[in-house]
C-alpha cells in the first residue's frame, strides 16, 4: 500500500512537470506576434516581451472556464480522473504530436489532448472502472467541444471575409495614390500591436490543456486549490519563456516571409481570430485550435481579395485535422490498457 501511494505521488510530480512543459510548448510555438514583427513598429525584444506577458495574462485571469470543462466538466457524473488516467493522456497526446512533427504535419495539441481523455476514460469504464461508457462523458458538452472545432474556423473564415470587406470599403479602399496607402499602412501597424495583445490574451486563455490537467489534479483532491492557482501563475511564467526563449525563432521565421504582407491584412486576421477565441473562452468555456482558425482567416482574407487558396493543401490538413481525435483516443485507450494489464492501477 505505501509502494503503490509512492507511485502515485511520483506520478503527480510528473504530471506537474509535464503540464508546465506543455505551458513551455505553448509559448514556443506561438506564431501569433509573427506579423507584428515583419511590420517592424516595436523592437523584436519588445514584440517577444508583449507577447508573451499577454499570454501570461490570459492564463492567470481568464483560463479557468476552459481548464474546468477540460479537467472535470467533461466527465460524466460521478466520474473523476486517476492520476494514472491523467498519465496515459498526457503520454498519448505529447507521442501523437511528435510524431505529426517528424512528419511535418501540422496537428492541434487540444484535439490530440481531449481524443486522448476520450480513449482512457471509455477504457477506464469498459476494463476497470465499473462505469456504464454510455454515461462516462457529459455527451452534450462533449459534442460542444467537438463542434465548435468545425464551427470555429468556419466562423473564422467568414469573420475575416466580412471584416475585410467592410474595412476595404469604409477605409482602404478611399486611398488613393502611393503616399495615402503607405500612411494608412503605418496607421494599421500601430493598430496590429493591439490587435496582437488582444488575440494573445486568448490564445492565453484558450489553450488550457496544461491547466486542465492541473485542473483534474485538483478536483480529484491531488491539489488544493491554493496548489492549483500556484500552478497556474507558474504555467502563465513558463508560457511567457517559452514565447521569449524559443519561440522567438518561429516568430523570427514566419515574419521573414511576411515582409511583404500589409499591416492591415495582419491587423485583420489577428483580430478576427482573437473575437473567436474570446468567444470560445468566455461565452462557451470550449479549447479550439487556434492554428486552424488562423488558417482559415487566412483563406476568408484571401477569398475576399481574390486570391488563390491552395485547396490540395487545405484537404491534406482537414484529413488530419479529423483524424487526430480518434487516433489519439485509440492511442491513449491502448496506453492505459496496458496500466491495467500489468496491475498498475
Amino acid at each position: 500500500m505505501a509502494m503503490e501511494f509512492e507511485i502515485a505521488a511520483i506520478i503527480i510530480i510528473v504530471l506537474i512537470v509535464l503540464a508546465i512543459g506543455l505551458s513551455f510548448s505553448i509559448g514556443a510555438n506561438d506564431e501569433t506576434c509573427a506579423p507584428l514583427a515583419a511590420a517592424g513598429t516595436i523592437k523584436f525584444k519588445v514584440v517577444l516581451i508583449v507577447g508573451g506577458a499577454a499570454i501570461a495574462f490570459g492564463t492567470i485571469f481568464f483560463s479557468q472556464g476552459v481548464a474546468r470543462l477540460v479537467g472535470q466538466k467533461i466527465l460524466g457524473p460521478g466520474i473523476k480522473y486517476t492520476v494514472f488516467m491523467l498519465f496515459a493522456v498526457l503520454i498519448s497526446a505529447i507521442i501523437w504530436l511528435i510524431i505529426g512533427s517528424l512528419a511535418g504535419i501540422p496537428l492541434s495539441s487540444t484535439h490530440s489532448l481531449i481524443g486522448s481523455i476520450f480513449g482512457v476514460v471509455i477504457v477506464y469504464a469498459m476494463f476497470y472502472g465499473g462505469v456504464d461508457p454510455a454515461t462516462a462523458f457529459n455527451w452534450e458538452i462533449l459534442g460542444g467541444v467537438v463542434l465548435s472545432w468545425f464551427l470555429s474556423p468556419l466562423f473564422g473564415l467568414l469573420g475575416t471575409y466580412l471584416l475585410y470587406k467592410i474595412v476595404d470599403k469604409l477605409y482602404l479602399s478611399k486611398k488613393k495614390g502611393l503616399n495615402e496607402i503607405e500612411k494608412s499602412e503605418k496607421n494599421f501597424a500601430w493598430a496590429l500591436v493591439l490587435a496582437i495583445i488582444f488575440a494573445e490574451i486568448w490564445v492565453g486563455a484558450n489553450s488550457a490543456e496544461a491547466l486542465g490537467i492541473l485542473y483534474a489534479l485538483y478536483s480529484n483532491g491531488d491539489l488544493t486549490i491554493v496548489g492549483y492557482y500556484f500552478f497556474v501563475v507558474i504555467c502563465a511564467l513558463i508560457a511567457f519563456l517559452g514565447l521569449f526563449l524559443a519561440g522567438r525563432y518561429v516568430i523570427k521565421n514566419l515574419a521573414s516571409q511576411l515582409t511583404d504582407a500589409r499591416p492591415s491584412d495582419g491587423f485583420i486576421i489577428q483580430l478576427a481570430s482573437a473575437i473567436i477565441l474570446m468567444f470560445c473562452t468566455v461565452i462557451f468555456s470550449v479549447p479550439i485550435s487556434h492554428s486552424h482558425v488562423i488558417v482559415f482567416c487566412i483563406i476568408g482574407l484571401n477569398l475576399a481579395k481574390k486570391k488563390e487558396v491552395d485547396y490540395g493543401k487545405l484537404g491534406k490538413m482537414f484529413v488530419f485535422w479529423v483524424l487526430t481525435f480518434p487516433i489519439a483516443a485509440i492511442l491513449a485507450g491502448l496506453i492505459y490498457f496496458g496500466f491495467i494489464s500489468f496491475g498498475m492501477v
